[in-house]
């Protein structure tokens, strides 16, 4: 039986987020855009006034969140209409207008800051004391003058907005190089076909049972970025080099302290979990030793660490997930099953693939939409694990928005991957509790090991090499391709050990990665999950006020610093014991993996 993509229009919308909840149709849209364009003035008439009085301030900050909020509603709207057929031209033409108003509104607005920071803080808590309304932005305005130091004046800040496309430039070019440029070559996959590796296939290959095909791939894949090495050294050296530069610029002791200081995160908790992760590679090589033994080879080789150990499969129809999902975050208590429900029986959630639609899954609303979520669902296992994943950012989202006004309604980064990784491990536990299929519960543990190895230590391993490049760059080393590729080469041979083959072609891997183009991003996805093992370990065992602290946490969205806002789930993050919580379960998921095979 033929089994076709639909066109979009085929969709049944049942199956279809209602994104007419925002806007009934383009022409509302446009209206609306029109309307904000007008409002620029409202906030262009304080400029030179903003803090001529308490009522200045607060008129300027009340009107300046009002467009904000409208253009992020107008982006929002745009962006997903586009993602639902990524081919029309209506909706590319929406998005590129909003953001070239997005833009403009970002240059009009430049003056606001620098105008605001020409003052002593004692003049805004005079305006503080004296106008009641003005304390709801009493956070935001502490947050301006922390970062006082940081800011250039308004000519400074206008010529190094100026450059912000030619400081991105290294970006562009190596995000080029990767997804247009580069020619990966060809291999011959298990049915001895010819076929070009892409980036996209060779996460295919690289699972492959044949262990032949895996070797091609890899080989091929690193083959060619070994081919272009200088000129991949020469684009992250260059956006090293711009990082350092604008932290000197702006006041910064290094580029780690610039990026860590926007979430207020301290350097230790960055340096505690490279610390905490070293001083716990042994589990992580466990799992290696049992990956040899599962494979029966005798000698692991790299091109062998991303194969699955169980193979199952099982298909779950979008309602017998969402079953599923329910029952797994009952836990989470009747408020909470409340809103899930809701995702379900409003339209939250766009479910299946048609043609044109973007690939992957996301959640993502305005303030004044609901949280939607795209997804592509295939009726796997997986795909229940990913309506689990992004539930738990809508309703994180929904709580924030309803609990806070807009100028902090958005949780920062640090916290992002919390709620969605709570309701991961807990579907996780729900499954492995209510199935007496060994294969099944074989598979579950698999993807959990392979969650904890690719989230917690993979990923601490780049920010490992990430704080050792930039720190080397920052005392004046030049870094050249060889000087990368070898920082790279022994991190890797120190996180995999003395039992897994070293393939030398992995020291050019930090090219492929674009991640190290977005500085010091990467910890948060260890900490993210370290974070959410904590907090469903109190769940599960009925810690008192766990799950009443759980949902205060998900209420707080940008309201206070992340660090302050994860304390209220009951987990502090400058604490070493909550990175070795989370191994701990990681080594307990590899035991009760071994105890079942």
């Amino acid at each position: 039986m033929e089994n076709k993509i639909l066109d979009r229009h085929e969709v049944d919308s049942i199956y279809k987020w209602n994104l007419q909840k925002m806007y009934h149709s383009f022409k509302d849209w446009e209206e609306d855009y029109n309307n904000t364009l007008k409002d620029f003035e409202l906030v262009k008439k304080y400029k030179n006034k903003i803090m001529k009085s308490s009522k200045n301030l607060y008129n300027l900050l009340e009107n300046y969140f009002n467009v904000s909020r409208k253009i992020e509603n107008l982006y929002i709207y745009a962006s997903m209409k586009n993602d639902e057929d990524t081919t029309n031209n209506d909706t590319q033409t929406l998005k590129g207008k909003i953001e070239n108003l997005y833009m403009s509104f970002e240059e009009i607005t430049s003056f606001i800051v620098p105008e605001i920071l020409k003052n002593d803080y004692s003049k805004v808590e005079k305006f503080l004391n004296e106008n009641e309304k003005l304390r709801k932005y009493k956070f935001f305005l502490e947050e301006e003058f922390r970062a006082k130091k940081h800011i250039l004046n308004e000519n400074e800040e206008k010529i190094l907005s100026s450059l912000s496309m030619s400081l991105s430039n290294a970006n562009k070019t190596a995000s080029y190089l990767r997804n247009s440029d580069m020619k990966l070559g060809f291999i011959t996959d298990e049915n001895g076909n010819n076929i070009e590796l892409s980036d996209s296939n060779y996460n295919v290959f690289i699972n492959s049972k044949n262990r032949e095909v895996r070797k091609n791939a890899f080989n091929t894949m690193y083959k060619s970025y070994s081919n272009l090495k200088n000129t991949f050294a020469s684009t992250l050296s260059g956006h090293i080099e711009t990082e350092k530069a604008i932290a000197k610029i702006r006041n910064y002791n290094s580029s780690l302290e610039m990026k860590l200081f926007s979430g207020n995160i301290p350097i230790d908790v960055y340096n505690n979990l490279i610390e905490v992760v070293n001083e716990n590679l042994e589990i992580l090589h466990k799992y290696y030793d049992l990956k040899q033994k599962m494979l029966d080879v005798e000698e692991l080789h790299l091109y062998d660490v991303y194969v699955n150990l169980v193979e199952y499969e099982e298909t779950y129809s979008f309602e017998k997930a969402k079953k599923e999902v329910i029952e797994s975050l009952s836990i989470l208590g009747e408020d909470y099953i409340k809103n899930i429900n809701k995702a379900f029986n409003e339209n939250w959630i766009d479910i299946y693939e048609n043609r044109g639609k973007r690939s992957g899954a996301y959640s993502w609303g305005s303030y004044d939409s609901d949280p939607y979520i795209l997804l592509n669902y295939q009726n796997r296992l997986k795909d229940v694990s990913t309506l689990a994943h992004e539930l738990g950012h809508s309703i994180h989202s929904y709580y924030s928005k309803r609990n806070n006004d807009y100028h902090e309604a958005n949780y920062k980064i640090f916290v992002a991957e919390v709620a969605s990784t709570v309701n991961e491990l807990l579907l996780c536990n729900h499954m492995l509790k209510n199935t007496d299929n060994n294969n099944k519960k074989l598979f579950i543990l698999n993807e959990l090991m392979e969650l904890f190895r690719a989230t917690i230590y993979r990923q601490t391993m780049f920010a490992e090499f990430e704080q050792q490049i930039h720190k080397k760059c920052e005392d004046g080393e030049i870094l050249t391709s060889e000087f990368i590729s070898d920082i790279y080469l022994k991190l890797n041979e120190k996180y995999f050990g003395k039992n897994v083959f070293i393939d030398e072609q992995i020291k050019y891997e930090w090219a492929r990665i674009p991640h190290f183009y977005t500085s010091f991003y990467v910890y948060q996805y260890a900490t993210g999950l370290s974070a959410a093992c904590y907090i469903v370990e109190r769940i599960l065992n009925n810690e008192e006020n766990s799950v009443k602290d759980y949902l205060d946490f998900l209420k707080t969205g940008g309201s206070d610093y992340p660090i302050n806002e994860l304390k209220i789930a009951g987990v502090d993050m400058n604490d070493k014991k909550v990175i070795e919580s989370a191994i701990k379960m990681f080594d307990n998921i590899i035991e009760e993996f071994k105890s079942l095979i």
